[in-house]
């Protein structure tokens, strides 16, 4: 029974990869070599990135003796990414499996259960932590050299590590499963991607320092990881060739691995089972007041925005990138000015500059892209309804543009007021991004209509892998690229930069007011056959 769980889990996976939709038509081979070619290239750069990372600690540490640091290090570091890597996918796919009614309800131990759960995600923490380990035991390989022991050592300590971070992420996934059941899944994941980046964003921009500083003070590290985090300390020490402290690490990474399997068999039937906890909240009936269409329609989008995870973090991402970049723009003005001083005539382009970068953005937040897809199977409903699909498109539309534009508007103003823009200026650089986001929201939904999906598997095709969305994103790109290379090569001599953006400002208006017309015409009738 557990290999034929197995096989389903594994096959549902590669399947999930290569397949869009519910049709029974699959990828062809050429498909699939470039799906694996794809990987295996994303393989290459990350352990690229960890092996120039590792061949400049590993010298340091053994000159200064200090060997057992490197292999500690390389597995704090494989730890933390398998946990972070893949902490919320062992949470839903242990928890949130569509399955886990139906086989409960058979005659299946939980326990060959969860291990068919289990397995799977062993092999994606082997991925994460091997693209860790595996550069820093060639590396170290190659510029230092080991020892027959220490080699069999780190081949073991490089499994026992990924069953350790498995346990971690099956013990941390259990309790947030406990979370999610009482707080927004949708902002919960939005925080963690924000997070995510943040940490991302922050190590790549201190990578230098941390690794002069991870290089010139080993010795304190070497302190208190031996202080702190005896089992990293032990890993280290077997790697050199410390047999003892072999056994020891491997014991300890056995006991916890079992210690999470017994833990979550005991508890897997009533986590996977719980329902949320929460009070329900108590309507007065009495005080209901009967809203107009438009608002049930915004209703109903927010509800859908606000309830799918994968919607809100893809789409609602760009939004904070939108509002971090005018904060961090305002706050770190002084260094940005000295830059921009630095080259002359650069200053005098600031209004076009801070329109471009906002747009890039905006264009990352095609809310109203997927929301036609998104409907899915039950879009029957809302076309039985007797509702014009003017009201429907519209209503989309709408929800759109109160999310994007004033954030889009209230950035480009802060940016505009913190660089000292003209009143001309400032009024363009408020405009124009808020404008910019209206013309995302209606070729989105002109691309949603005629590359619209209703047969997707998860929430995650239509948010992420549709063409419609990558046209929209493109399109915006290339309007705003179009419009930079227009100037650059051509009006630069005849307009000075606030003639020219408030030509293009004009030009996006138009552009704008024939999609619009596209959506209310063309749109309707593409609704109706959809």
């Amino acid at each position: 029974m557990t290999k034929a769980l197995l096989r389903v889990r594994f096959r549902a996976l590669f399947h999930s990869m290569l397949r869009q939709s519910r049709q029974k038509r699959r990828h062809g081979t050429g498909m699939t070599v470039l799906f694996i070619l794809l990987f295996a290239y994303v393989g290459v750069v990350f352990c690229g990135m960890f092996a120039l990372m590792f061949s400049k600690l590993a010298p340091a540490y053994h000159t200064a003796g200090l060997d057992w640091l490197y292999f500690a290090t390389a597995g704090l570091m494989a730890l933390g990414l398998s946990v972070f890597g893949s902490v919320f996918a062992t949470q839903s796919q242990i928890y949130d499996a569509k399955d886990n009614g139906l086989l409960l309800s058979m005659p299946i131990p939980p326990r060959t259960i969860l291990l068919s759960r289990v397995l799977p995600l062993v092999v994606l923490n082997g991925v994460f932590s091997l693209l860790v380990l595996g550069p820093a035991g060639v590396v170290y390989g190659t510029m230092v050299g080991y020892t027959p022991v220490g080699l069999v050592a780190f081949v073991l300590c490089c499994l026992a590590v990924i069953f350790l971070s498995q346990a971690l992420c099956c013990l941390l996934g259990w309790l947030l499963h406990l979370l999610l059941s009482r707080i927004n899944k949708s902002l919960a994941s939005a925080v963690y991607m924000v997070l995510f980046l943040g940490i991302y964003f922050y190590l790549y921009s201190q990578a230098g320092n941390i690794l002069n500083a991870m290089a010139a003070e080993g010795a304190s590290m070497a302190g208190a990881l031996q202080s702190w985090a005896w089992p990293l300390y032990a890993m280290g020490r077997a790697c050199t060739g410390s047999l003892p402290l072999l056994a020891a690490f491997l014991g300890i990474c056995a006991a916890v691995s079992g210690l999470a399997y017994w833990f979550l068999s005991a508890t897997f039937l009533g986590s996977a089972a719980m329902q949320h906890t929460g009070r329900r909240k108590k309507v007065d009936y009495g005080n209901l007041r009967a809203g107009s269409t438009v608002q049930a329609l915004m209703f109903k989008e927010r509800k859908r925005f606000l309830g799918c995870p994968v919607y809100l973090t893809n789409m609602g991402l760009g939004l904070v990138m939108i509002l971090a970049l005018a904060i961090v723009g305002a706050v770190f003005r002084k260094k940005v000015l000295e830059f921009f001083n630095l080259i002359p005539g650069l200053s005098l382009l600031m209004p076009l500059l801070i329109c471009a970068v906002l747009g890039f953005l905006v264009s990352s937040t095609c809310i109203s892209t997927p929301s036609v897809s998104l409907e899915g199977k039950s879009i029957w409903i809302l076309k039985s309804l007797p509702l014009a699909p003017r009201q429907i498109l519209l209503a989309k539309l709408r929800f759109h543009n109160v999310l994007v534009v004033p954030i889009a508007m209230a950035s480009g103003l802060i940016l505009s007021l913190a660089y000292g823009c003209g009143p001309v200026d400032t009024l363009l650089v408020t405009v124009f991004p808020g404008l910019l986001g209206l013309l995302c929201g209606l070729l989105g939904m002109v691309c949603g209509l005629q590359w619209a999906r209703l047969d997707w598997l998860t929430e995650a095709h239509p948010c992420k892998q549709s063409v419609a969305l990558v046209i929209t994103m493109l399109g915006v790109m290339a309007w705003l690229l179009a419009g930079g290379l227009v100037y650059g090569f051509l009006l630069h001599p005849i307009l000075t930069p606030t003639e020219f953006l408030a030509l293009f400002t004009l030009l996006t208006t138009l552009c704008c007011l024939v999609l619009y017309r596209t959506l209310v015409t063309w749109g309707a009738k593409k609704w109706e056959a959809l």
